[in-house]
């Protein structure tokens, strides 16, 4: 690989995650900005080299959108119970020691704010309805997952010791919150364990294995791994079907247990930057080799850009996180730099038209319910 297309996919990278091709694959590849399980705001590349799924809930499609603002500093305890549905999770931005004193904040739908406990530390995610939310407890050393209406809590039968969240992890719910992938990268255990809180099972799954959904019951899970310049994605229970690119960005299992969607991109050894986003949306049987469908998006504002998808609003749209390049050109011709943005879109896969549901602030680390990061 020429030094061109090796600075290219440093670019991508920094965008998902390193690669890391000698002993463990795909062991850095998983974005450490987002590995949080947040959005992170503002990271996009000036050059574009890349900017760019889980349910946004269907009952904020009507609505106009909705501009989310930080949480106040004064944020309640959570309560035991009647918590409504989670708009979105929010934590401040830290480094270093001051990590440690950085807690979690969920904001309802209603717009309560509140602090979790000091025992939530680590991963924290929400199902993609907000109505539970699942984190690691530094308490219980387990992950654990609580209904916010009636404050019933499960115990994940896998006992983990903190240090498996203080490097790279990601945390992947099912839909109702009771089946999920917890994996991590980096530290020394390296876990990748399926775990059913209902029927109190853990199953191993194969390292260097990325999760990208997990559906209730005994439903599909799916997997994806990069490599160098390409990737899979893995229905288990079928092939892996290999990606022409290296990628993250994938939505979750449409509702017909075949269909992923993924960011589009072009690859051309003879511009720089080689690897693009190309503003379409791909989608493909996973569970087959076959052809694939690409759709222009429309409906994003001049500079914004698909980064990520998240799950399926119905059998033909998904969810999706789009990004604002964060230069703008002035009058002049001459490019400034600027702040970026982040908001969620609905997407219809097969006309490509997108339509916004609510945007992101600027500063802090978001997560947004049932957004694949």
């Amino acid at each position: 690989m020429n030094d061109m297309l090796r600075e290219d996919l440093h670019a991508l990278a920094e965008q998902a995650p390193t690669v890391d091709l000698a002993a463990r694959a795909v062991r850095g590849a998983r974005r450490r900005r987002t590995t949080r399980l947040a959005v992170l705001t503002g990271a996009v590349l000036t050059c574009l080299a890349v900017v760019g799924g889980g349910v946004i809930p269907a009952l904020l499609r009507p609505a106009p959108p909705i501009v989310m603002t930080p949480p106040e500093t004064n944020a309640l305890p959570l309560p035991a119970d009647g918590v409504g549905p989670v708009r979105y999770a929010y934590r401040s931005t830290c480094s270093g020691d001051s990590c440690a004193k950085t807690r979690w904040r969920i904001v309802t739908r209603q717009g309560d704010a509140y602090r979790l406990g000091d025992d939530v530390a680590g991963p924290l995610q929400v199902t993609a309805d907000g109505r539970r939310i699942a984190y690691y407890s530094t308490k219980h050393h387990r992950i654990i997952v609580r209904d916010l209406a009636s404050g019933r809590t499960w115990q994940a039968p896998l006992k983990q010791p903190k240090e498996d969240f203080d490097v790279e992890y990601a945390l992947r719910l099912s839909p109702d919150g009771l089946r999920f992938i917890v994996s991590g990268w980096g530290g020394r255990r390296e876990p990748n364990k399926l775990v059913d809180v209902r029927r109190g099972t853990v199953t191993d799954l194969a390292k260097g294995w990325w999760p990208v959904s997990v559906a209730n019951g005994s439903g599909p899970v799916v997997l994806a791994k990069p490599y160098d310049m390409t990737s899979q994605v893995w229905v288990l229970g079928h092939d892996p079907i290999p990606i022409p690119y290296f990628t993250y960005n994938y939505s979750g299992l449409a509702p017909d247990g075949r269909t992923l969607a993924r960011v589009g991109q072009t690859f051309d050894r003879n511009r720089a930057p080689m690897v693009r986003v190309d503003g379409t949306i791909v989608t493909f049987d996973a569970t087959r080799r076959g052809a694939e469908r690409r759709t222009k998006i429309s409906g994003l504002p001049e500079g914004w850009h698909p980064r990520r998808f998240g799950g399926w609003l119905s059998d033909t749209e998904v969810t999706m996180l789009a990004v604002a390049e964060p230069v703008v050109v002035t009058p002049g011709g001459a490019r400034r730099p600027s702040r970026g943005g982040n908001a969620v879109y609905a997407v219809d896969v097969r006309t490509g038209a997108s339509r916004e549901l609510f945007t992101l602030p600027q500063d802090g680390v978001w997560m947004v319910p049932g957004l694949v990061v």
